[in-house]
This record gives structure tokens, C-alpha cells and sequence, in this order.
């Protein structure tokens, strides 16, 4: 509830008494609700204390890693960090931030494979990625090289588990040394 100074409510009633005696109920009435009214309205308009605590639960929930890409980074003594330099984390979503540095296509290909999967891996806890995405990754990358692209994974099959065209590739052990070694390579 709104409230007014003594002050205020002596000057109303000093003003009421100036008017004839028929009036003065009313006029009382009148100036009261309009100071009241006034009051009320700068007490809206004052902002209120902002209280210091924690952040408001209404902030996006902070990406949590699978405990596979955790076992991942430690096996390989690698900093959590590097990821974050290579991917852009928000809530629960993930997007690449990296830029390759190969100027060959096979290489390309072979290192959008790795990071791709170091991708999936930190959404899904599987090191793995889809044939066709890589593909098309390749060619938005301007490094697909149609002739040669099944070829490239053959003669680097060793970085994958298996090779079969209507399955997602995954990571063998090399294929997860190999990854290592291509973000360290990225951190600079």
C-alpha cells in the first residue's frame, strides 16, 4: 500500500478547510486518492534492489561432457580446453569453431572425420560419424573429392574400426591417437 507523509496529509487538509464547508468532505476525499495515487505511482517506478546470489535458474544448463570423451582427454593427457577451442558449447548444443590448416583434400577429409567424431562423441558419448555428413562437410569445405573419397578412407581404414558404406564410421585406438595428436595440433 501506498503511503503519504504527514507532511502531505496536513497540507490536503489545510487545502480542504479553504473550500466552503458543503464541498470540504468531498474535496478531502478527492486530494487524498489523488496523493495516494501519486505515491502509489512513484513506488512503481523505483526500481527495486537487485539481490546479489546466485545466477537466476533460468540460465541454459552448462554442456556436460560423456564420461567417454572425459576417459578420452585423460588417456591422452589432454586439457579440457582444447576442446573449447575447437567447439562453441551453449546449453545443450554444440557447434565447430575450428579451422583446419591442410591444404590436401585427403588429409582434410581425414581430419573432418576425426573431428567430427570428437563432435559426435561430446553429444553422444560415441566416436563415430555418419558417412554421408562427412561427405557433405567435405564438400562445404571445398575439400570432397568425389574419384577419390572411399579411397582416402581405405588407405587410412586403420583410424576406423570398420569401413562399410551404410554404417557410421567409429574410431579404432589409432583412430583416437590420431585425434589426439590433430588437436594438439589445433591449440596454437
Amino acid at each position: 500500500m501506498a503511503s503519504i507523509t504527514k507532511d502531505d496529509l496536513n497540507k490536503i487538509v489545510e487545502l480542504a478547510k479553504s473550500v466552503p464547508e458543503e464541498y470540504r468532505d468531498k474535496c478531502f476525499e478527492l486530494l487524498l486518492a489523488r496523493a495516494l495515487q501519486d505515491a502509489a505511482l512513484a513506488t512503481a517506478h523505483e526500481t527495486p534492489p537487485v539481490p546479489a546470489g546466485p545466477a537466476p535458474t533460468s540460465a541454459p544448463p552448462k554442456f556436460v561432457l560423456p564420461i567417454d570423451v572425459k576417459a578420452f582427454l585423460s588417456q591422452y593427457s589432454l586439457d579440457e580446453s582444447l576442446l573449447w577451442k575447437c567447439f562453441h558449447a551453449e546449453g545443450g548444443e554444440l557447434r565447430p569453431i575450428y579451422q583446419l590448416r591442410t591444404r590436401m583434400k585427403a588429409r582434410a577429409q581425414i581430419e573432418h572425420a576425426l573431428m567430427m567424431a570428437l563432435e559426435s562423441a561430446m553429444t553422444s558419448g560415441q566416436f563415430q560419424v555418419a558417412l554421408e555428413a562427412l561427405r557433405q562437410r567435405c564438400r562445404d569445405h571445398k575439400c570432397y573429392d568425389e574419384a577419390n573419397f572411399m579411397g582416402t578412407l581405405k588407405r587410412n581404414s586403420n583410424l576406423f574400426k570398420k569401413l562399410d558404406a551404410d554404417e557410421p564410421l567409429l574410431l579404432s585406438p589409432d583412430g583416437k591417437a590420431e585425434l589426439a595428436e590433430l588437436l594438439e595440433s589445433l591449440k596454437d
